[in-house]
């Protein structure tokens, strides 16, 4: 090997190293929003609004909640009772939700149910079925498809009944959509019409089932 040359591994390792010095630029590192963020979520420190949620406290911040939902928006910096509230007292949500929405909003991410353990399949479709009714409730668009997506990967022949009903009740047309189209397969149809999940669709949602109807007429 003649002296000054190196492997092309070596030449590319020199290049990675001291691309900053060769081109007369100064290297800046990536920018890590999420990572940043994720250092302060329910962090008491420097947060501004403490959330009482089923009997555990949540720490968070007036503007970061502000910036992605205008409900919050709304409510934290508002004219509405819970602005000038020390500590905001929510009773329609349990804490593993109202934690999976923290994630979301200061990290961009969803986090699994059980801490990401392994869980059983009705314990994860419940937890994403709480996650969808807070999300459209805080309208959280990015979150809510994330949470169909989840719930449209577990949808079965028992299941895709309820799972149509959650979509209509919480405003899930994509979910709604994929639903109707598992439901009237000729194969599944058959089948969903005999569960206890359809039998509730047909009292609880009669337009739905108007829908129904109509398509097997075409």
């Amino acid at each position: 090997m003649a002296l000054g040359k190196f492997p092309p591994i070596f030449t590319l390792l020199k290049y990675i190293l001291y691309a900053g010095d060769d081109d007369g630029t100064i290297p800046i590192p990536w920018l890590n929003l999420n990572g940043q963020l994720g250092d302060i979520v329910d962090r008491a420190d420097g947060s501004d609004v403490p959330f009482s949620v089923g009997g555990e406290t949540f720490h968070a911040h007036h503007a970061v909640l502000a910036a992605h939902s205008s409900v919050f928006k709304t409510e934290l910096l508002g004219s509405m009772a819970e602005s000038a509230m020390p500590c905001v007292t929510l009773h329609n949500i349990d804490p593993a939700t109202f934690k999976a929405l923290l994630h979301f909003v200061y990290m961009d991410a969803l986090l699994s149910p059980i801490g990401g353990s392994a869980s059983s399949t009705s314990t994860t479709t419940g937890f994403f079925e709480s996650l969808l009714m807070a999300v459209d409730m805080y309208a959280l668009k990015r979150l809510k498809l994330m949470c169909a997506q989840k719930l449209w990967e577990s949808v079965s022949v028992e299941t895709v009944a309820t799972t149509l009903g959650y979509a209509k009740t919480y405003h899930c047309p994509e979910l709604k959509s994929k639903c109707l189209s598992f439901l009237m397969a000729e194969s599944s149809f058959k089948k969903v019409a005999f569960t206890d999940g359809y039998f509730h669709l047909r009292q609880d949602f009669p337009l739905i089932i108007e829908e129904i109807k109509k398509r097997i007429k075409s």
